[in-house]
């Protein structure tokens, strides 16, 4: 992938996330089985990473550290936009980024605020993307469902592509 290519990918990942921002984040216990919980999409830059706030002493940080492989997933049936993210989780202590990136209503989880003792931020490395835009209302959708019922043609789901932005 040229730079070109992935700095557009990028910036229409990042256009599609902001229409949902609550992510579905996806990991593997020490057990094996895997656990999802939404968080709150804080930012998506332009290197292709993810960030979210989290409290540092939560179960799911022990699992980070031995497996940090994870799974993030945006749904907008209102808009018919899917989007599935494959990459890696770190844990970074940047007061900087945390600065950056804090707002007001954070202090629901973090009373202390952007120095909360049990604030840490989540970075997902994003090596692989897939979504699926058709940016339809449903009504535009059933109807495009229905012509090709009728013609006996298959429908055209809109924009479908996979991304590999790293390796």
């Amino acid at each position: 992938m040229t730079a070109t290519d992935k700095k557009s990918s990028i910036e229409k990942l990042s256009k599609l996330i902001d229409n949902v921002n609550v992510a579905m984040i996806t990991t593997l216990k020490v057990n094996g089985e895997f656990y999802s919980r939404p968080m709150n999409t804080m930012d998506f830059d332009e290197d292709g990473n993810l960030f979210f706030f989290s409290d540092e002493h939560t179960p799911d940080v022990h699992d980070i550290k031995v497996n940090n492989r994870v799974s993030v997933t945006y749904t907008n049936p209102e808009n018919n936009t899917y989007i599935a993210l494959n990459g890696r989780l770190y844990l970074e202590q940047d007061q900087e980024k945390i600065n950056q990136l804090w707002v007001p209503a954070c202090k629901a989880w973090f009373p202390e605020g952007k120095t909360d003792p049990n604030l840490t931020l989540l970075k997902v490395e994003v090596l692989k993307a897939e979504y699926w835009d058709t940016a339809e209302s449903d009504m535009v959708v059933m109807f495009n469902m229905l012509k090709a019922i009728v013609k006996g043609e298959t429908y055209d789901q809109g924009e479908h592509k996979k991304i590999t932005l790293k390796d």
